[in-house]
């Protein structure tokens, strides 16, 4: 409720903002009309004089009056435009860290049917295969510093807390995911909110993509690097390939392949904010690579 109020009461002043401008603009259009009537003898003499001044005074001061209106709540909708930013990055915040709660709950019920099948094998006396179990299990929960090192080339917070909770769905699913960062790349230019729509939703499709498919082709990439005129972002899975006939639709809006669990708004989506930046997506789709979404915006 408190976003919807919030969200309407910048609209309004938004709407206010162009009235005024509107108004400002009539005002200084009837002050040239004035001049040009009285420059051109099509005003009588008589009134010309008294009311000529009073006339060319009250323009003015109305004139100023807008002015300084428009002045004062254009100051007021960037405010609330910095104030609705800040709270959507906090809401991406919390969105994520109750992603990351959903996560350790399911780890946490898993680790308890573990220990449990480990105390099976333990009470049966085969403290080997407890141990080999034990073993395999860990190495499946646990982000190596290889990983780790990948995600810490990312200088943006949003992101690296983006990357770092995929990284560890990932992992609980059995997926390998993989990030190629240039460590120089700065990315200050962006609106992180677009960043994390961007990449969060290329990653869930390709999560989606490979979630089925059999262990050794579950694997993600994910690469941001940069050129003298350009930024590339890719993320590329292997799943299987999308046809051609399906490519033109798939950054239309309401098309989806996921049926009911799609809503047919996240690439388009994605290519609204990368066309923000003058930007373009594309997908490349075949056996041999597998699946490729290419972002290209230039600097």
């Amino acid at each position: 409720m408190k976003t919807k109020i919030f969200r309407l009461s910048l609209n309004d002043k938004k709407d206010n903002v162009k009235m005024l401008f509107l108004a400002q603009i009539f005002v200084i259009i009837a002050t040239m009309v004035y001049f040009s009537l009285a420059k051109w003898n099509m005003i009588e003499d008589q009134y010309h004089p008294i009311a000529g001044d009073r006339v060319l005074m009250s323009l003015l001061i109305l004139c100023g009056v807008v002015g300084i209106g428009s002045m004062y709540l254009f100051n007021e909708v960037v405010k609330l435009i910095e104030k609705e930013k800040d709270y959507e990055l906090q809401r991406i915040k919390i969105v994520q860290m109750q992603e990351f709660n959903d996560l350790l709950r399911a780890q946490k019920h898993d680790f308890s049917n573990n220990l449990q099948v480990i105390w099976g094998m333990l009470s049966l006396g085969k403290a080997e295969k407890a141990k080999a179990y034990l073993e395999n299990y860990t190495n499946m929960l646990k982000i190596d510093e290889e990983e780790l090192e990948e995600i810490n080339q990312i200088n943006n917070t949003y992101l690296y807390t983006l990357f770092l909770n995929k990284c560890y769905m990932c992992k609980d699913m059995e997926i390998d995911i993989h990030y190629s960062i240039d460590p120089n790349i700065c990315l200050d230019r962006f609106n992180p909110i677009d960043l994390i729509r961007i990449f969060g939703n290329l990653i869930d499709n390709a999560i989606y993509a490979v979630k089925e498919l059999e262990k050794q082709y579950r694997e993600i990439l994910v690469d941001i690097y940069c050129d003298d005129n350009n930024y590339f972002f890719s993320v590329c899975n292997k799943g299987s390939v999308i046809p051609n006939d399906i490519k033109n639709k798939i950054f239309k809006q309401g098309f989806t392949t996921k049926g009911n669990n799609g809503s047919g708004m996240g690439l388009y989506n994605v290519n609204q904010l990368i066309n923000k930046y003058r930007g373009k997506v594309w997908v490349e789709s075949n056996e041999h690579s597998g699946t490729q979404f290419v972002v290209n915006i230039p600097k």
